[in-house]
């Protein structure tokens, strides 16, 4: 079917089920994209048998949007497909925004946005570049490869891409992706990476909730995000939780990676090696955050320093790293293989690695720095954060027990920091002051609440001053969802919590359109405790709660108290 629409129209999809669609050669423009939406209800596409759900060949300004109807978080889904890609974007397209969009059951990638070049095209591929691309609240789950695959990954450290055409070779570097932002989607149980973003610059990827990635254990198809060659990015705000591989792993430059919350990474089976006549072979180290500046044997690419602070990385103990068991187990922040960069910086980090609890283990070394360049971990034992002269150690925060970390409830999930730990308020001050990007935490708490800064991607509320910081904290956090009641505790500053006979509770989506989802009123007769702070506990209908990001609004008698974010997960 052929149609010339204009600017800013509208393609409204009817409801129910039909196998594929391809749109190809269509364009809005910077100010009126073509938008394409569900209607009333949910529009599915379920192709068994071919290559693609939804795809976009040769457009430019399009809207891709399963929001269309208040009460459908996604009203587009594309399912069971057996190969490819569920949504795609490619050649030759550009500037593209979707959100709203489910797809699962998908035999290879979830989202896809990139051009190949071919012998048909690499005369016009090198002057192509891919702008403004944004892919936010999205729910990509079960799929065979990669959750998000955006831009080309065969930069190779400059080498680029080998075509033979017509008996001629001719060699090619993949195209720009300029203005990438990826943010707020689920992702769960990808077979390789779960957001793997190449050749991008500028590029943020933030809050985005990601679980059970890489779960085929590919060697080299494991990661939660990978940002790839010769990318700029800035990764902050991201939940990760049992990453087969690398949780967050870097291989551009310049890339900054903050307040992130890493729980169980490198999970890999094949990881741990195997014994044969008595000696263990075949294992090797993951991480929790890596990085690597090989993209640099490119002369060409700006030698950038790395910028690693307030994460925090938790890795519960799941086997046991002495002989005759494995000396495998998964580290910290590893920046041990920089050969190029210099002044990279490590700081304010909280990494907790239970080790202490199983007496045939060996407890985790601290901080191992090789002089050599670039200097490779031989210890047996892996260590919380390694890297060599080329970098610069900042303070940090590393235990071998949980207990000594000052999580409040490690064990229901709750990784926020209790008031007197030793974590809290001794964090390097400098480096917050000296970077406005660091100076709220995961969760939009101004940093620091207490004399300095507290390690990790958490503020806790030591020594507030609660007449000029609004501050509420909600945990667990993060909550499972739940088809009964979802219930949460709140702690709320407040000049006069006596004074307070109502408190108010606001459920909205964390986006820059927020939706209502839920409201709450709780009566405080003899709720209050503790000098200035209301403790309480509330409870939502699950029913009504998809997974995903939300900020709890609060009010106090109808009079704004402050606001905390929330995170339900699957």
């Amino acid at each position: 079917m052929e149609v010339n629409p204009l600017p800013g129209d509208v393609f409204v999809f009817a409801n129910g089920v039909r196998s594929y669609l391809k749109v190809e050669n269509l364009q809005g423009d910077s100010l009126n994209p073509l938008v394409f939406r569900n209607g009333s209800g949910q529009m599915i596409l379920n192709n068994p048998g071919g290559y693609y759900g939804l795809a976009f060949s040769g457009c430019r300004y399009i809207q891709v949007n399963g929001r269309g109807t208040p009460g459908i978080p996604y009203g587009i889904r594309i399912t069971g497909l057996a190969t490819g890609a569920g949504l795609s974007f490619d050649q030759f397209s550009s500037n593209a925004e979707v959100e709203g969009v489910e797809i699962d059951h998908v035999g290879a990638i979830g989202i896809m946005a990139k051009t190949d070049p071919t012998c048909g095209n690499f005369s016009t591929y090198s002057n192509f570049v891919f702008y403004d691309l944004d892919i936010h609240h999205n729910y990509i789950h079960h799929v065979g490869t990669e959750g998000l695959y955006i831009g080309n990954t065969g930069y190779r450290d400059g080498a680029g891409i080998t075509l033979t055409c017509s008996g001629v070779k001719t060699t090619l570097l993949p195209h720009k992706m300029v203005g990438v932002s990826i943010s707020n989607n689920l992702l769960d149980s990808t077979g390789w990476d779960a957001i793997q973003v190449s050749m991008a610059n500028p590029c943020v990827v933030f809050s985005n909730l990601i679980r059970n990635d890489s779960y085929a254990d590919e060697p080299s198809q494991m990661g939660g995000i990978t940002i790839g060659q010769p990318s700029i990015a800035s990764v902050y705000g991201n939940y990760i939780q049992k990453s087969t591989g690398v949780a967050i792993a870097s291989f551009g430059t310049g890339t900054r990676i903050y307040n992130n919350l890493i729980l169980e990474p490198g999970l890999s089976q094949k990881a741990r090696g195997y014994y044969e006549n008595g000696m263990l072979k075949g294992t090797s180290f993951l991480y929790g955050i890596y990085c690597s500046d090989k993209v640099c044997k490119d002369t060409t690419v700006a030698r950038l320093p790395y910028e690693i602070f307030h994460n925090t990385i938790v890795i519960r103990k799941t086997y046991r790293m002495a002989s005759p068991y494995n000396t495998f187990a998964p580290q910290g922040i590893n920046l041990n293989g920089l050969a190029y960069i210099q002044g990279s910086v490590v700081g304010n980090n909280l990494i907790a690695i239970d080790t202490s609890s199983d007496q045939a283990s060996t407890i985790i070394n601290g901080v191992y720095s090789s002089n050599s360049v670039p200097g490779y971990s031989t210890l047996t034992n892996p260590s919380f954060i390694s890297l060599n002269s080329r970098s610069v150690y900042a303070l940090n925060f590393y235990s071998n027990e949980f207990a000594l970390s000052g999580f409040r409830d490690i064990a229901n999930g709750d990784y926020h920091l209790i008031e007197n730990a030793p974590s809290v308020d001794l964090a390097v001050p400098s480096l917050v002051q000296q970077r406005n990007w660091l100076q709220t935490d995961m969760e939009g708490r101004g940093r620091p609440l207490g004399s300095s800064p507290d390690f990790g991607a958490f503020e806790s509320a030591a020594e507030l001053d609660y007449g000029n910081e609004l501050y509420v904290l909600a945990y667990p956090n993060p909550l499972r969802a739940s088809s009964g009641l979802i219930e949460q505790n709140f702690e709320i500053a407040h000049t006069n919590p006596a004074g307070v006979s109502q408190v108010e509770l606001r459920l909205l989506t964390l986006d820059s359109n927020p939706q209502w989802v839920a409201t709450r009123f709780i009566f405080l007769p003899d709720l209050y405790s503790d000098g200035n702070k209301i403790r309480l506990t509330s409870s939502w209908d699950g029913s009504l709660i998809l997974p995903g990001l939300y900020v709890v609004q609060v009010y106090a008698d109808g009079i704004y108290s402050g606001s905390c974010r929330v995170m339900i997960c699957y």
